[in-house]
């Protein structure tokens, strides 16, 4: 609690309001309540003197920005009148419960005012000092597009503020300058609305370079080898395939048929690394019909028993197609002639479960324990080809899992899907805009 006199100055203060200023009592007394009011804030003297001389109790309420060393922070203070012509007032600040994840938080973030459309910087956390440079004194009260933007991304920034001063949320991959040069950012701009109708928001800038480039050197280093392999293979798959219908030799042929073989099963692999690239390329927050996909997948085959609903949204994207045509591959290519292949798609509340079951010996331990066990990957134990690598990545970029188990000599592979919003846009494997080999 503080009070205020007839001259606007703080007759006294408490502890308790002083500690929220980081300062004392007896600093306080004889300053200009003016001064403990952040600039570019509303001044709340003006409900001071409206109360004075009012009948003692009769209150008010405003909101404005209160200094705290270099960061000003949001805070509500409520004023009433008393006997005389003293006006006493409390303060609580409006951000208090989320102080602490604002300053702790390692990405940089800003809180903002819009003013004449344009965000005006209120309050930054130490990790945007960090990354960008700037104190808070250098920035607060200023545009932040002036001291961040880079020339040629100034109008892409001027549309996200104007999404920013129509209430609309902003979500976008961005280039901003940084202490350690261009660095690129995950953007997430957040507005709300106070009692007295003014727009705030916190832009969040989470740093993604190193991942980013990270996943396009990958890329390169990808799509290179891949065609290199790809059209070595061909040389080597013709050359044998040559030797062993021409040669004389049994033995010879023999060769060329296991060099055959080995090259067929390198370029199967490079086959199935596209598809697991084209897969996890794709969009995984795209809803999808996973029992249309369990149907499509199965029609290629014969004797699978299935067993699902009319529609399952899940979301994962089109991914989620190659996911489940990898994992009945699988089961088909490693049961014995004669036994059965079953699928089934089970509501499970907020999920759907794609269950692929077969009776053939199972996934050696060897195998599955990097895949479903998170065990170290090694010379040995990590599998044959991609297949249920690539089932378990589409499961986890769509906010999912992949299960094993064996159950009465059954061997179950589960790919777990997040349900999908029954709002959504589901995709199915029949539209004409579907295609399992397309990015989205």
């Amino acid at each position: 609690m503080f009070g205020v006199d007839g001259a606007g100055t703080i007759g006294f203060a408490t502890e308790s309001f002083a500690s929220r200023l980081d300062t004392t009592p007896a600093r306080l007394a004889g300053t200009r309540f003016g001064a403990v009011v952040a600039p570019d804030s509303d001044d709340p003297l003006a409900d001071v003197e409206t109360l004075r001389g009012r009948p003692a109790g009769e209150t008010r309420r405003c909101r404005a920005f209160v200094r705290r060393g270099e960061e000003p922070v949001a805070a509500t203070f409520e004023f009433a009148a008393t006997e005389g012509r003293q006006v006493v007032g409390t303060v609580r600040e409006r951000t208090e419960q989320y102080r602490h994840l604002f300053e702790q938080s390692h990405d940089a973030i800003v809180l903002f005012e819009i003013v004449d459309r344009c965000p005006v910087v209120r309050a930054v956390n130490a990790a945007f000092v960090t990354t960008f440079g700037y104190g808070r004194s250098d920035i607060v009260g200023e545009s932040l597009n002036e001291f961040i933007v880079p020339d040629e991304r100034w109008n892409e920034a001027t549309d996200y503020d104007r999404r920013t001063a129509a209430g609309k949320t902003n979500h976008a991959v961005v280039s901003r300058k940084t202490v350690d040069g261009r660095r690129e950012f995950v953007y997430r701009g957040l507005t709300y609305t106070t009692a007295d109708d003014r727009r705030y928001g916190f832009a969040i800038y989470s740093d993604v370079t190193d991942d980013r480039r990270r996943r396009r050197r990958l890329q390169v280093l990808h799509r290179v080898l891949r065609h290199n392999i790809r059209n070595d293979l061909s040389v080597v798959i013709g050359t044998a395939d040559y030797i062993e219908r021409a040669s004389g030799e049994a033995n010879h042929r023999e060769a060329a048929a296991r060099i055959l073989t080995a090259a067929e099963r390198i370029a199967s692999i490079s086959e199935q690394a596209r598809a697991v690239e084209v897969a996890l390329s794709n969009r995984s927050d795209r809803a999808i019909d996973a029992a249309e996909v369990v149907r499509s997948v199965v029609e290629t085959y014969d004797g699978i028993r299935t067993t699902a609903p009319t529609a399952a949204p899940v979301t994962g994207g089109v991914a989620v197609y190659s996911a489940v045509e990898n994992l009945v591959e699988n089961a088909v290519a490693h049961t014995p002639e004669g036994t059965a292949v079953r699928v089934t798609v089970a509501d499970e509340g907020d999920e759907w479960r794609i269950r692929i079951a077969d009776e053939g010996p199972g996934i050696p331990a060897i195998e599955r324990g990097a895949v479903f066990d998170d065990e170290d990957i090694t010379t040995l134990s990590h599998g044959t080809g991609l297949g249920l690598w690539l089932a378990r990545w589409v499961a986890e970029s769509a906010g999912g899992a992949l299960r094993y188990d064996r159950d009465d000599g059954w061997t179950v592979v589960t790919l777990v899907l997040p349900r999908a919003d029954d709002s959504d846009d589901v995709l199915s494997p029949h539209s004409v805009e579907f295609d399992p080999n397309a990015t989205y």
